[in-house]
This record gives structure tokens, sequence and C-alpha cells, in this order.
């Protein structure tokens, strides 16, 4: 029954095509890194164009076929940042077995007639602001999915994820889906008229953008944002679409956890020509009352006042596993009980000779097997730490269970280079 039940939850994972004995919370991996991949040209809102380029992370010696990608999106209030705030961040994800990208979009809005941003014109601004960036993101999305095939990455398992305006353009980016939730500022209106000089603001087109458009929708399975808002939550307009997950500080100055203008903290005149945006404090009621389940909604409020992240290393860890579990459900058919902690199995990637650091006090057996389900080694091991000799087996990545005496069943993922 216990080798039944191995097999069955690798052909299991086969079938799904993507590689789930891979926690996707831990640092595995090495990391290969590709700076500065052109994925469009755009329109700014002052009339040039921007060259839009993005950072691409892939984990290496992994073994996957189909690699999770997220798509990250940094902040910086629409008028600053760069891609490159997050390469540490994805670089991190990148060594669990994520492939990430950082993308840079279009930036700058007009400003006032004595101030410059983030003072704006009025709140046609942002609102134009936010929908470009969705734009691009949703063209960075398509652009590396119709690379799927060279970076091993599935066109499936996709997420958007930011943080501040990051965040908001992401959200925007998921759920702005429908031509009638187009904002009226982004249709053509009236000038910016700054002294005797006036500013076209012409139509912005499609909500989809114009970039890459072609075999690939820009569609994901959910989206992570980090202190982040949405113009209008009923752009979220069904349970059953992309899944949410949203963290925000109850006092956050800058993007209000509930109903309010971004810089209201701040004052000094800044949020008056800003709209209003909805933070997780307002998305989660409603998210509930649309039904979400709770695996497909989660939203993490801490009570501070602060603009970030109260505990990165925790914050990133459980937004991994929320991300991990959209795709990795729990096995429905197993005759085996999986108990936790994990393995501690070394080194990974391996030449040959493994080394476990089994958490049990007792004996048992431990079992390799290829994707396939296909057994490559069955080994007794009664003295701990126990050292295996996998020399033989196949190069790649593969599945190894201890199924200690006691009854139950620890189970890691190694890879043989």
């Amino acid at each position: 029954m216990r080798f039944a039940g191995i097999l069955l939850f690798l052909l299991s994972l086969r079938s799904l095509a993507q590689d789930c004995s891979i926690p996707f919370t831990d640092p595995m991996f090495g990391v290969a890194a590709e700076s500065d991949l052109w994925y469009g040209n755009a329109l700014r809102f002052d009339g040039g164009t921007d060259s839009l380029r993005l950072n691409l992370y892939k984990p290496v010696g992994d073994g996957q076929l189909e690699r999770p990608l997220v798509v990250a999106v940094h902040g910086g209030g629409f008028t600053g940042g760069h891609r490159n705030d997050l390469n540490g961040y994805c670089s991190q994800l990148a060594s669990m077995g994520w492939s990430c990208a950082t993308i840079s979009y279009r930036l700058g809005f007009y400003g006032t007639v004595l101030f410059q941003p983030p003072w704006a014109y009025d709140p046609h601004e942002v609102r134009r602001a936010i929908f470009r960036a969705a734009q691009d993101a949703k063209g960075a999305v398509r652009f590396l999915k119709g690379r799927h095939a060279q970076d091993s990455t599935s066109t499936t398992n996709v997420l958007l994820l930011g943080f501040s305006a990051g965040a908001i353009t992401a959200l925007h980016a998921t759920y702005l889906d429908q031509p009638a939730e187009k904002p009226a500022s982004a249709s053509a209106i009236a000038d910016v008229q700054h002294l005797f000089t006036f500013y076209p603001r012409p139509d912005l087109g499609d909500f989809d953008g114009t970039l890459n458009t072609g075999e690939f929708d820009a569609s994901v399975i959910g989206v992570v944002g980090m202190y982040g808002g949405l113009l209008d939550t009923a752009m979220i307009d069904s349970p059953d679409g992309p899944a949410l997950y949203t963290y925000h500080q109850t006092g956050d100055p800058i993007v209000a956890c509930g109903h309010d203008r971004p810089y209201w903290g701040i004052g000094l005149g800044v949020p008056d020509n800003y709209p209003y945006l909805f933070g997780s404090c307002a998305i989660a009621p409603y998210a509930e009352q649309l039904g979400f389940t709770p695996g497909h909604y989660h939203s993490t409020i801490h009570a501070g006042n602060a603009h970030e992240v109260h505990d990165p290393s925790a914050i990133m860890t459980e937004s991994a596993q929320w991300m991990r579990d959209l795709f990795c459900l729990p096995t429905p058919v197993s005759a085996i009980a999986v108990t936790q902690p994990r393995l501690d199995v070394r080194p990974v990637p391996s030449a040959g000779v493994i080394t476990i650091a089994n958490p049990h006090a007792g004996p048992g057996v431990v079992r390799v097997h290829d994707i396939t389900g296909r057994q490559l080694h069955d080994e007794r091991c009664t003295a701990w730490p126990c050292a295996l000799d996998l020399s033989g087996a196949p190069r790649g990545a593969h599945v190894l269970t201890f199924l200690p005496d006691d009854d139950g069943a620890l189970r890691t993922r190694i890879v043989l280079h």
C-alpha cells in the first residue's frame, strides 16, 4: 500500500505538469539571471517612448520543465523606483524553485502648476498612470509566456506580485479585464494646462495594451499585493477568478489599509488630487462577501503604521506557501500520512552520494523514485546520519521518501547532476 500511494502521488504530479515535490519555500538551488531583456516600447505620459525591460531569475539544478512563474512589480509612487529594486527578492524566489521576473513599466504623470509629483494635476493623472502600468504588466506576462520553452516555465501557473505602486499595478493588471472596467480617465480627456502650455491626454487604448499580443493572454492564477489597493473592488467580479493575497499595516500612511486617498497620512496637499483606493482592510470584507474560499483569498493585516512589510522573511515564506498551494493542492489520493518536519538531505544538488539526517529516532526504509514513479533505490537505514550512494541513478530530479517503522512518511526532492 505504501508503494502504491507513492506511485499514485507521483503520477498525479506528472498529470498536473508541475513538480510539486519541491517545497517552493526553502532555498535549495543555485540561481541564474538574465538582465535587461526587452519586452516592448510604449508611449509615456508626455508623448515620449519608453523601452521596457525586465530581469529574469531562474533556479539552477532544479530539473523542472514547467517552473511556476512570478512577475514582480516594484513600487515608487508611479514616478520612481526601478526593476532592480526587486532583484534580491526574485533571486531568493528562484533559489526556492520559482522563475521570477522583475519588470520596468511606464512611470510619470503631470504635477500641478507649482509642484511636481507626487503632487498630481488632477485625479485623472494618477488613474492614467495606474492604467498604463497595468497595460505594461500584462505585456510582460505575455512576453514571458511566449518564451516559456527556453525558460522551462509554465504558461498556466503564472502569478503577479507587487509592492506599493507595484501592488496597485499587479492588482489592476489581474482584475481589470473587462472593457466596461476601463476608467473614464483612461479615455481621451481634457488637456493638462500649465500656464500657457497645453499637454494633450489622448485615449490610452485597450485595457490589455498592445505589447506582445498574439498566442498568449495575460491571465494569471493569482496575485500578491503588498500594501496596495484597487480603484474599485467591483473589478473582482467572481470568487472563481484569480486568487488573491493581500498584506497591509492598519495605519499605513501612504496607501491606506481602508478606503482613502494615497498619501492620506502625509498631508501637505499631496493627497488632494489623488483618487480613492480600496486597501487590504477594505478588500477583505468584499472578498468574504463575494464568497472566496479561504485558500483562494488570504489577507494578513498587521497592527502597525508603516508602509512596508513588518517581517519580510516570515511574510515571504507565507506568501510563497500560499502561491504554491494554488497549483500544488493536497494530494487527493494517498495511502500514507506525510508528517513533519521535512527530511534534511545534503548536498542539493548532489553528484551521487547524499546524507540524510533523520529527525526520527528509529530506523526505516529510504526509497527513491523518478518522476514517472519508477523506483531507483531501496535501502534500510538504521543509523543516523545515513549515507546513500546514488551515483548509478539517472541524472535529474527525483523524489526521496523515508518510511519509518513507526508508520507515516517523510518526502523531499533531490537533484542529481
